[in-house]
């Protein structure tokens, strides 16, 4: 995944949607509604120059699920699963991201609920 592709997501997490969010940890005394963003990679199986990687976002919410689950139905409408979001970085590459699915996550502490967002992301180099 590019940087630009990780700028994008991150950018629609804070500014779009209006979430906290941060990439692999969070820094600082955490929020009572937060996302972690961290990604893998999937191997290119065609010659077209795309990339492609899962996106895994995970929530964290002392409030509630019902809190999570707002939040995620944000996420779907964003990167709506078939439409996605398609925009164009700095760099003059195109991301292009779809929701994926979820999953509520058990944490074992009944004050901290957990979900778990996948999101599809697809990204082409410009051409130099």
């Amino acid at each position: 995944m590019t940087a630009g592709g990780l700028k994008a997501v991150a950018e629609d997490m804070r500014n779009v949607l209006g979430l906290k969010y941060d990439f692999m940890e969070w820094h600082g005394r955490p929020p009572d509604t937060y996302f972690i963003g961290e990604y893998q990679e999937v191997e290119p199986l065609t010659e077209d120059g795309e990339q492609e990687a899962v996106f895994i976002l995970t929530g964290f919410s002392r409030k509630s699920f019902s809190e999570l689950e707002r939040c995620r139905e944000r996420i779907r409408k964003l990167y709506h699963p078939v439409e996605g979001r398609v925009r164009s970085t700095e760099s003059g590459s195109v991301v292009a991201v779809y929701y994926g699915s979820s999953i509520p996550l058990a944490t074992g502490d009944a004050e901290i609920k957990r979900i778990q967002i996948n999101l599809q992301v697809k990204e082409w180099e410009a051409l130099k």
